[in-house]
């Protein structure tokens, strides 16, 4: 289990410099007055606190003071939307960005004074070597939760077949609906690994993780809404007995009023 003291840094390292080791091409920072020499204080990025290199990884500034140990997890909860200057909105753009795109998250860790932006001193900056990810966003207040290392839960849209020969090429024509990934997580976070029809405990995947499968109440191709309160996590065979045994009339009743309570 990561121990949160462990996080706080212990060096002052440039802002450039960490970027560049997150992943992020920093090329364009030098177009500034002095070229490479000067190009960790290039104003366009230096005072920034995201950044995102689409395809690859988003990285934040953040607090060792924000971070907490809840459970066996260390985690984040924040609302870029608190700051009234436009970095906020910014960094608040760039979660969403994160989770859509399914970007990795890196996090610089800061400490020091903490205030908003424009009125906090740093005085230690380092990159945490660690992988986060969104667990957590209320679309309406902006609320977020970050947490430090791979998800604890996956569903069936998550796993990325491996096929073990090469695939024929042929050409096909389908209609897909588009599945809200933050519906989805937060839904495997209420969960908590269970079952929200029997109540058992989705199978231990190779990595670790618990597998449930998501599955729309009111199905998206009947105008069902994408939101929690339309979306349960269920193990693999009663997400297939949701959908056609004889009593899926009966499941789609009560599992829409446990989801409204």
């Amino acid at each position: 289990m990561p121990i949160l003291s462990e996080l706080r840094p212990t060096q002052m390292q440039k802002v450039i410099d960490l970027v560049r080791a997150a992943g992020i091409d920093v090329s364009d920072w030098a177009n500034y007055a002095g070229g490479k020499a000067r190009a960790a204080a290039n104003p366009k990025y230096c005072y920034e606190w995201s950044f995102v290199e689409l395809k690859k990884v988003a990285v934040f500034n953040l607090w060792f003071e924000q971070m907490k140990q809840r459970g066996q997890d260390i985690v984040i909860d924040l609302n870029f939307l608190e700051f009234s200057d436009g970095r906020g909105r910014r960094n608040q753009d760039r979660v969403k960005l994160a989770i859509r795109e399914k970007l990795p998250i890196r996090i610089i860790v800061l400490d020091g004074k903490m205030g908003n932006p424009n009125g906090s001193i740093v005085s230690k900056r380092q990159l945490d070597p660690a992988i986060w990810r969104v667990t957590a966003l209320d679309q309406k207040t902006g609320d977020y939760t970050l947490t430090r290392g791979a998800d604890h839960f996956i569903d069936q849209f998550s796993i990325q077949e491996t096929p073990d020969r090469k695939p024929e090429r042929r050409e096909v024509s389908v209609l897909a609906f588009d599945r809200n990934p933050v519906v989805r997580k937060n839904v495997l976070i209420r969960a908590n690994g269970k079952c929200e029809w029997c109540g058992e405990s989705g199978f231990l995947m190779a990595d670790k993780r618990i597998y449930l499968e998501t599955h729309h109440v009111i199905p998206l191709s009947e105008e069902g809404s994408d939101v929690e309160s339309n979306v349960a996590a269920l193990c693999p065979n009663h997400h297939r007995e949701a959908h056609h045994g004889a009593i899926k009339a009966e499941m789609r009743k009560k599992l829409l009023s446990r989801l409204a309570s």
